[in-house]
């Protein structure tokens, strides 16, 4: 077997049948930093890939495989690791140990479950899990630590997405479109993100910074008996996020919020350090997985108390979604609004189910 390198080492044995890695690929271990072995028939890595400890781009697209062997994860140096179009049912947590790995695509598998600590690596920057059958997302436990970019997970079954995905600080894209979600986090995403959501039936409503076409226009059998807030808007049945425990109109008489809401808001904000035994755990939990919502107009964190006002232009299907922490921000949104769009803020009534 004749092996030809070009500049920086890069290894391409794409479309050549193969059944299984070639063992020649030992005796030149230290010279591979690029493995492209696309469009094979290859069922296994083998082991002793462990040996490549060059290895930087590991490109496995459409060929047969199923599993990680541990020893892949061993490739301390792997930055960008491909393998869609496989037969991956899931995914090990070992490859939380690629410390380097920025990019990982296995889109196009059968994949149902993602580990949490796959979701949580801080070194990602392209996650590409879209065309599997996700039902569900893990939580995003420290969101600022996180690198990603580009998250891609349209075309599966998901209901819903973590909050702290709002958080993420350098996110650019998220593609959700094409799955099966009932409501979307009542936060704010980054304004330099690109949202897309498009082809959700069951989704109802928008937030801002997202794109939304071709939503709303089923209604999901479940609907009734999942942990969520309903409301009923002009024949519509809005599913709101479970986290929402409290909703005000902003018809309604103006209550001030809680001594708890103020303390939840103040500890948030502020970062103040405390030990898990020091408050009640309801309250740990609620500042551990952050806020339900942000104020649309001064972006101040709501947990269970906050306005929630249903609009939308005349010309679209779904509606919009938008969350207040008082009547003033309703106000200067409003004005705002009509400011800088020359129309009026319409705004919906609705009735809590």
């Amino acid at each position: 077997m004749e092996f030809a390198f070009n500049i920086g080492n890069i290894f391409h044995w794409n479309d050549r049948n193969l059944n299984k890695f070639p063992t020649d690929f030992i005796q030149y271990k230290y010279q591979i930093y690029q493995l492209y072995m696309k469009n094979n028939n290859i069922e296994e890595i083998p082991k002793w890939i462990n040996c490549m400890d060059k290895l930087t781009h590991l490109y496995l697209d459409n060929n047969n495989l199923s599993v990680f062997p541990d020893e892949l994860c061993q490739l301390i140096n792997l930055e960008v690791l491909f393998a869609p179009k496989n037969i991956f049912k899931s995914i090990t947590p070992m490859l939380s140990k690629l410390i380097r790995l920025t990019q990982l695509n296995l889109s196009y598998n059968e994949i149902k479950i993602i580990p949490r600590e796959i979701f949580n690596m801080s070194s990602l920057w392209l996650l590409d899990l879209s065309h599997n059958m996700i039902e569900r997302l893990p939580e995003i436990f420290y969101p600022d630590e996180l690198y990603y970019g580009e998250i891609i997970l349209n075309n599966n079954n998901l209901k819903c997405v973590p909050d702290n995905l709002t958080r993420l600080k350098n996110i650019e894209y998220i593609s959700l479109h094409h799955n099966k979600l009932l409501y979307l986090p009542a936060l704010v995403f980054r304004k330099e993100a690109k949202i897309n959501v498009d082809h959700n039936p069951y989704l109802s409503y928008m937030i801002m910074n997202t794109q939304a076409n071709c939503c709303g226009f089923l209604k999901h059998p479940l609907t009734e008996i999942l942990p969520n807030i309903m409301l009923t808007c002009k024949s519509h049945d809005i599913v709101i996020s479970p986290k929402i425990k409290q909703v005000l109109h902003v018809e309604g008489d103006a209550y001030c919020p809680t001594l708890k809401e103020f303390a939840l808001r103040m500890v948030y904000v502020w970062k103040v350090s405390f030990q898990k035994n020091d408050i009640p755990i309801s309250l740990n939990r609620q500042i551990t997985s952050g806020p339900a919502a942000l104020c649309m107009q001064c972006s101040r964190p709501l947990f269970n108390y906050f306005y929630i006002c249903l609009s939308n232009d005349g010309s679209k299907i779904h509606l919009e979604a938008l969350f207040f922490c008082s009547k003033v921000c309703h106000k200067i949104y409003t004005q705002l609004f009509e400011i800088n769009n020359g129309i009026s803020f319409r705004e919906l009534k609705y009735c809590i189910k």
